[in-house]
């Protein structure tokens, strides 16, 4: 099996903008959103990573 490094570094490159585009509308959500709101997500999210470990 042959690996194409220019097709790793444009997949590279996608998923770094893709990445940055998720924090961006995370931010605006966030900044957005009441306290209580996000904050209680941002719980119901750490507990569940919590119960998957």
């Amino acid at each position: 099996m042959k690996i194409d490094m220019e097709e790793l570094k444009k997949d590279k490159e996608t998923n770094f903008k893709e990445r940055l585009d998720f924090i961006d509308r995370y931010v605006e959500w966030i900044k957005a959103t009441p306290n209580k709101v996000w904050s209680k997500k941002y719980k119901e999210f750490i507990d569940s990573a919590f119960r998957k470990s």
